[in-house]
C-alpha cells in the first residue's frame, strides 16, 4: 500500500493549530489510552512498552517526547524529561499529570525551539500521520538529538488497521457494544478526520532515511501482524 496526503481538506500553516487543538479535543489521545476497548488497550500499552524499551532511556539521559499529547507515554519514561505538544487542550492534561516531574512546553513539532544537539533521547509516539510535514518533523528531531544518542518513531500501519475495522465493523451490533463496553467512540476511519497523511513501512524508512539509520523496527503486536511500527534510530553523520 502506498501512502498519501490528506492535505486537501485546507489543513494549513494558518489554521493547523486551532484544527489539532480541535481534533485533539474530538479524539481525546488520553481516552484512547484509558477507555478505548480492551483489544485496542491492549495493543497500545504493548506498543509503550515497545517505545520505552528501544529508547533505553536512563535517570541520565535528557528526554525529548516530540507530541507529548496528554503525557500517557512521558509518564513512564526514565531521564530528564521534556514534552512538547502544539494543543493547549493537552498540555493541561500532561502538566496535571506530571506536575514538576518534566517540563511540558508549547511548541511546533516542525520548529523545534532546543539548541542543536541538546538531547540524548528523542521519541515521537504516533504523531508524524498528524502533522503538516512530517519530513521536516524528522529533520527536527535529527536536530536535537546527539550524536550518539537515540530517537524512536512509532506510527500506525493504517492500510491494515482500516482493513481490521471494515471487518469489525461489518458485524451487526459491534459499534455499539464496543462504544458501550467502553465509553469511547472509536472512529471507522480515522484518514477521514485526525490523521493528514497515511503511514505504512516504506513510507516510514522512507522519512527516516535522510537523517537517520533503522537499528531495528518491531512490527506491533508482532512482525507478521504489524498494526503499529516501532522503529529504533541512529543519527547519520551531518
Amino acid at each position: 500500500m502506498s501512502s498519501h496526503s490528506k492535505t486537501d481538506r485546507r489543513v494549513d500553516a494558518h489554521n493547523f493549530a486551532s484544527w489539532n487543538d480541535e481534533m485533539a479535543r474530538a479524539h481525546d489521545p488520553d481516552l484512547y489510552h484509558t477507555a478505548s476497548p480492551l483489544p485496542v488497550r491492549l495493543l497500545e500499552r504493548q506498543r509503550v512498552r515497545k517505545v520505552i524499551d528501544l529508547l533505553g532511556a536512563t535517570t541520565d539521559h535528557s528526554v525529548l517526547e516530540v507530541g507529548c499529547g496528554a503525557g500517557n507515554v512521558l509518564e513512564q519514561v526514565s531521564g530528564r524529561r521534556t514534552g512538547i505538544d502544539l494543543s493547549p487542550f493537552l498540555l493541561q492534561k500532561a502538566r496535571q499529570r506530571l506536575g514538576g516531574d518534566a517540563t511540558i512546553e508549547e511548541m511546533n513539532a516542525e520548529s523545534l525551539t532546543f539548541p542543536d544537539e541538546a538531547f540524548d533521547r528523542v521519541y515521537c509516539s504516533e504523531v508524524l500521520e498528524h502533522v503538516l510535514d512530517p519530513s521536516r518533523v524528522i529533520a527536527e528531531i535529527r536536530r536535537v538529538l546527539k550524536p550518539n544518542g537515540v530517537a524512536v518513531v512509532s506510527v500506525p500501519n493504517e492500510g491494515l488497521i482500516n482493513a481490521i475495522k471494515r471487518r469489525v465493523f461489518s458485524v451487526p451490533g459491534a459499534t455499539w457494544l464496543l462504544e458501550r463496553r467502553s465509553g469511547y467512540a472509536m472512529p471507522q476511519h480515522m484518514e477521514d478526520e485526525w490523521h493528514l497523511h497515511e503511514m505504512d513501512e516504506p513510507t516510514l524508512r522512507a522519512l527516516v532515511a535522510p537523517h537517520f539509520h533503522v537499528e531495528t523496527l518491531a512490527g506491533v503486536p508482532h512482525a507478521q501482524l504489524a498494526v503499529r511500527y516501532v522503529a529504533r534510530l541512529r543519527p547519520r553523520g551531518r
